[in-house]
């Protein structure tokens, strides 16, 4: 009975190292290599992609809050996030002082926003739905920013940084109607 194994045995080792070499020359034979090139360049800031697609929410305001032209409802917050900032020069011109300030390790950045004009107040955004309002965009300083023109340039902190407007609800000459409304801006961010 001895022989009789021996020779089972030698039968399943034969036949299992067939099928291993036969797997293995399978997969050699769907193996590739590819060479890989690229170069890494260092670049400025990156808008975060929560920043990409933003719904602002006003709630919901009130018509004796802007009852006259140029009534103001309550701002709110914009903000536009940035990543991978990286050390660099930059200047801007400081347009209250009429000087070119500098910074040795701040990048700049320039923000540019676009919208639809309100008719009777072209420096506010004009709003879709409810009427005798606009948007107007405020700067963090609470200065006017003017739509299609690039806004004052920001020093950028290396790293992330956060940019950071308003929108604000302002009353204007046409009859006021309340109702649902919404409003589109476009950002254009430009690094120096």
């Amino acid at each position: 009975m001895m022989p009789i194994t021996r020779n089972c045995l030698a039968a399943l080792l034969c036949s299992a190292s067939v099928s291993t070499c036969s797997d293995a020359a399978d997969i050699l034979a769907q193996t590739a290599e590819f060479q890989v090139t690229g170069t890494l360049l260092e670049s400025a800031c990156y808008l975060d992609p929560s920043s990409a697609y933003q719904s602002l929410a006003l709630g919901d305001l009130s018509t004796a809050r802007l009852l006259h032209v140029g009534d103001q409802g309550a701002p709110v917050a914009l903000h536009l996030k940035l990543q991978g900032c990286v050390r660099s020069d930059g200047g801007r011109r400081d347009d209250q002082q009429g000087i070119l300030v500098w910074s040795a390790i701040e990048p700049v950045a320039a923000v540019a926003f676009d919208a639809v004009a309100d008719a009777d107040t072209p420096a506010l955004i004009k709003v879709v739905g409810a009427e005798g309002f606009g948007l107007r965009l405020l700067d963090i300083q609470g200065n006017d920013v003017r739509l299609g023109r690039t806004a004052p340039a920001w020093f950028i902190s290396p790293g992330d940084d956060q940019l950071t407007y308003y929108i604000r609800p302002e009353r204007t000459a046409a009859p006021l109607r309340p109702g649902t409304f919404r409003a589109s801006l476009n950002v254009h961010l430009a690094y120096d």
